[in-house]
């Protein structure tokens, strides 16, 4: 039997404020679910991008580090590889004088340097010599242990338009160390003496905004110097 439509209960106003309730209740959860589901997204894109990314710059040092004779010059924000475009055999088994001379228009110098842009964020730049630029009859520099000659060195060149410069990675940030940010991204090392120094590598981060909250993936890329060229002057181990 059909029941009449006047007999159909209503919701009461008690039924309604608790529906009402529910609903919110069901609705803020979904919201707070989806919120968490798309921070965890965003972690794993800056994770999946930093590994990436740092797998470039990891190739790229480490393609350097494999032809590097020696770190002429360190600090934590430059630093120098020279990269010999002869053998050890060729540049005179030990002659001081073969030894000592590097060659400006045979890509044997290469500044790696942490450039801070104008956005605060900074870039991993190369810097190499441009041979159409030096000078004929000074295409020879001569090794030496000071830094600071390798520093004005390359202040005088980058000024007078002589190296090239090519960025690795840009988007860097500064990297976190035992929990404290550092003010800048850097170079790591073994030791600041050229000769016994075997390794180079680079602490740095990368950061994205998700909302309020700061992502972070820090980076600590380290390789080892292939080559075992010890210089003449060098004392023996």
């Amino acid at each position: 039997m059909m029941r009449s439509p006047h007999s159909l209960r209503a919701f009461t106003l008690i039924e309604v404020i608790i529906s009402t309730i529910v609903t919110t209740l069901v609705a803020g959860t979904v919201v707070a679910i989806v919120g968490a589901f798309s921070s965890a997204l965003a972690i794993q894109d800056l994770r999946s991008e930093a590994i990436v990314r740092g797998a470039g710059v990891q190739s790229h040092i480490g393609l350097l580090s494999l032809k590097t004779r020696m770190t002429l010059a360190l600090s934590p924000q430059r630093v120098l590889l020279w990269l010999p475009a002869e053998t050890l055999e060729e540049s005179g088994s030990g002659s001081d004088s073969a030894f000592d001379r590097i060659d400006l228009d045979e890509d044997e110098l290469h500044w790696l340097e942490f450039f801070q842009e104008a956005d605060a964020s900074w870039t991993l730049i190369e810097w190499t010599v441009k041979p159409e630029t030096v000078v004929a009859g000074a295409a020879e520099v001569y090794f030496s242990a000071d830094s600071q000659f390798w520093d004005t060195l390359f202040v005088q060149m980058r000024d007078a338009g002589q190296l090239r410069r090519s960025p690795i990675a840009g988007g860097l940030a500064a990297p976190q160390r035992s929990g404290v940010v550092l003010g800048a991204p850097c170079f790591v090392w073994q030791t600041e003496s050229c000769c016994d120094n075997r390794s180079v590598g680079a602490e740095f981060a990368f950061v994205a905004v998700d909302g309020e909250e700061e992502l972070r993936s820090d980076m600590r890329l380290e390789s080892a110097l292939a080559f075992f060229d010890r210089h003449p002057i060098c004392t023996e181990s």
